[in-house]
């Protein structure tokens, strides 16, 4: 059972026992429901945040085959080059966060694949951890803690964490720099940010591919890589459609304004994917591009739309000087 596997607090990082509704070391006050820590309870959320999670309990992001378990994720996570980069860059004994988990799948992933990590999946929406939940007792991942919370009032410790995530969130936000300052604030000293929005230059030719859809009422299966998967089946396809075409909240950001963020916050970039890059290189910077270069490569993101399955979503790792 879920609620059978240890409780962590994610303030402290310190033990809760079962049945506590608060940690006895920093008093942080929860509900319980299942394995997820309950920080929201039932508070009303602002009405576009609320908004949103209304979208995610109807259409929960991603979603989980019938027959998932661990050795099942870990498979499939693998296949995955900027996944296995990831796993390769955490080190071992990593405290990890990944804010706006949604079901869950990269945290319990990382979980998996490093034992003595201590991972925290937080997320607004109960649909989402409730799925995240499941899959947790399921695969009787005990380093893997999950948390309903909101993004602009996180319950965590400000330069706590070597390993901080936060990808396809906060272009979901009513305010995206306020969600990247919120988010960098967790980055410990000599930590990461892996940040992961949606690229003003990257998305452009989704963003045509959609009010192109729109205007002829059709779902343009033919000019949608993932919709034209073969091996994908119609339920993952119905979850992507949602997400990528009907979404109720979403902003495309540049690059520079996201980078100019990120130097605020006092984090300095490392890279960005694409490029993709191999085995433990995700945490090693690279030369930092000159204006021309920022051209080049936002170009080539660009050009690369029509076919991206991730629908121009890029990703910045950025790293908090110790």
């Amino acid at each position: 059972m879920a609620d059978m596997l240890p409780s962590t607090c994610p303030r402290c990082v310190q033990p809760v026992p079962a049945q506590v509704t608060d940690c006895p070391a920093c008093g942080l006050a929860f509900e319980r429901r299942g394995g997820v820590l309950d920080v929201l309870g039932p508070a009303e959320r602002e009405s576009r945040a609320g908004e949103v999670e209304a979208f995610y309990t109807r259409h929960p992001f991603p979603g989980y085959a019938p027959g998932d378990d661990g050795p099942t994720l870990l498979d499939r996570s693998r296949r995955a080059p900027f996944l296995v980069a990831l796993d390769a860059a955490i080190d071992a004994r990593a405290t990890v966060v990944d804010c706006g988990c949604g079901t869950g799948q990269l945290a319990a992933f990382l979980a998996l694949a490093g034992p003595r990590r201590r991972v925290f999946a937080l997320d607004g929406c109960r649909a989402s951890l409730a799925c995240a939940d499941a899959f947790r007792s399921r695969a009787q991942i005990a380093n893997l803690q999950l948390v309903r919370a909101d993004l602009f009032d996180l319950p965590l410790a400000e330069r706590n964490f070597s390993v901080v995530l936060s990808r396809g969130v906060v272009h979901h936000t009513p305010d995206p720099a306020r969600a990247i300052a919120a988010v960098a604030r967790l980055v410990a000293p000599g930590g990461f940010l892996v940040l992961g929005f949606y690229e003003t230059w990257a998305r452009g030719l989704h963003v045509l591919r959609r009010a192109l859809g729109r205007a002829l009422r059709s779902e343009l299966r033919a000019l949608d890589p993932v919709m034209r998967r073969a091996d994908l089946d119609e339920e993952k396809k119905r979850i992507w459609f949602a997400d990528q075409y009907r979404h109720p909240l979403e902003h495309i950001l540049p690059l520079p304004q996201v980078l100019s963020n990120l130097e605020r916050a006092g984090l300095r970039l490392v890279r960005t994917v694409p490029p993709a890059v191999e085995g433990a290189a995700l945490f090693e910077a690279g030369p930092r591009p000159s204006a021309a270069g920022l051209f080049a490569l936002r170009l080539g993101w660009l050009l690369r739309g029509g076919g991206d399955p991730d629908a121009g979503l890029v990703v910045v790792v950025a790293q908090r000087p110790r």
